[in-house]
């Protein structure tokens, strides 16, 4: 069979168009970040990464620690250590890659605090008012490891000794469970806080175990941007991971890749609706709602409009036109999708006959 070179350069496109709309995929989460101090250190920091839970380490606790975070299916324990303030090696910490952190030092809960909200991760600290969605505050004062596992010489730990195992539970819980769901057995028993708040996530003794109460982070302002919905560490962990995933693809596979006219701009739209397919597929989002991605046509007429062009003739275009009337080097995009948050009540209602 005899063919053109325009027949080939067709079929190299549109090769080429299927892999790049399959690019963008589900991220993954299970790294915690541990930040402690370490005076004995030769250098101002250090860093130490471990994938399993066991490992030698001369420094009982803190092994005990990083042990605990492996108890729910963390890949990775990165241990940054610094050698006098963490103010001064806060800046180190952008090099990595992690989901979650914690402090291991009192002295440092409201700067990890701090370090997450201005940079977006997620952090577990201690008692810590932080009014924020990526920062999650434990409010048990005490409680006591079973098994005959101490840490400084005490089956009894303090509250900020609860940080490895709550963060362990945030960061290896699944996307489509909540944390809830688990008893956390390497608890004999927890103190509760003298006072119960809405915006602290507190462990209880159940019935079978100790389990966390109330699945929620430090957020108390609601605003257009930060809703009630967000008080949810599930629904937190998947807007995370939505934004995250999107921010990447463009920025490795789009950015200054294609030139920005209609059809490549489907073709992103295409990639980014089987992406929000699989997170159907995953729980995150909800089946029965159509999650999908579309060109923002009112931001396109503004944008125009904005830039000079006759409001009268921008407004009077139809969509498809006015989709196909790129704007300069901008995607302008909104998604509509319905993220699904894990069944925590359940009331029923009996009629007696």
């Amino acid at each position: 069979m005899t063919v053109t070179l325009k027949d080939i350069l067709g079929t190299l496109q549109a090769t080429f168009k299927q892999r790049a709309a399959e690019i963008m995929q589900v991220g993954e989460k299970g790294t915690i970040l541990f930040v402690a101090q370490n005076e004995n250190l030769s250098d101002s920091y250090k860093i130490s990464e471990f994938t399993s839970a066991v490992f030698d380490m001369s420094d009982a606790d803190l092994k005990t620690k990083i042990k605990q975070a492996f108890k729910r299916k963390v890949k990775k324990v990165i241990l940054f250590e610094y050698k006098t303030t963490f103010a001064s090696v806060s800046d180190v910490l952008g090099t990595l890659k992690f989901n979650w952190m914690i402090g291991l030092e009192a002295g440092d809960q409201s700067n990890i605090s701090n370090y997450a909200i201005e940079n977006k991760k997620f952090a577990v600290v201690y008692n810590v008012a932080a009014d924020s969605k990526y920062v999650v505050s434990v409010a048990n004062p005490s409680a006591v490891l079973s098994g005959g596992v101490e840490i400084n010489d005490s089956s009894t730990i303090t509250g900020i000794d609860l940080l490895p195992i709550v963060a362990g539970l945030c960061c290896g819980c699944p996307y489509n469970m909540s944390v809830t769901a688990y008893v956390l057995d390497e608890l004999e028993k927890v103190t509760l806080p003298a006072t119960i708040s809405a915006t602290q996530l507190t462990l209880y003794n159940e019935e079978e175990g100790v389990k966390v109460a109330n699945p929620v982070n430090t957020l108390s302002t609601l605003n257009t941007n930060d809703t009630a919905d967000m008080k949810d560490i599930a629904i937190m962990e998947a807007i995370q991971r939505i934004e995250t995933d999107f921010q990447y693809t463009f920025r490795t596979a789009w950015k200054g890749h294609y030139k920005n006219k209609y059809d490549n701009q489907q073709l992103f739209i295409a990639s980014g609706n089987g992406y929000l397919e699989r997170l159907e597929e995953l729980d995150l989002l909800d089946e029965e709602y159509p999650n999908k991605l579309y060109i923002d046509t009112n931001a396109l007429r503004q944008a125009w409009i904005t830039a000079g062009k006759d409001a009268e003739e921008i407004n009077s275009m139809s969509d498809l036109d006015i989709a196909k009337l790129t704007y300069k080097k901008s995607l302008l995009l909104y998604a509509k999708v319905k993220i699904l948050n894990a069944i925590e009540d359940c009331i029923i209602t009996f009629n007696l006959y």
